[in-house]
């Protein structure tokens, strides 16, 4: 039976829908979404991402 905790950030490459960017599909590189408030499909294939949200962006500092 495992028992380590799962870190977030540390468990690989975890690709998110980026609104207002060109979104290319991980399993078949293609960019048409059906986009719904938590995630986004892909037309082609149906590949699921979650979306990244404002406020998981990092805050732009003042110059």
């Amino acid at each position: 039976m495992l028992h380590s905790p799962i870190i977030l950030g540390s468990t690989g490459y975890r690709p998110t829908y980026q609104v207002n960017n060109v979104n290319n599909c991980p399993s078949c590189a293609r960019s048409h979404w059906l986009v719904g408030r938590i995630m986004a499909e892909c037309a082609f294939c149906g590949a699921a991402l979650p979306i990244a949200h404002e406020s998981h962006r990092p805050v732009p500092q003042a110059a």
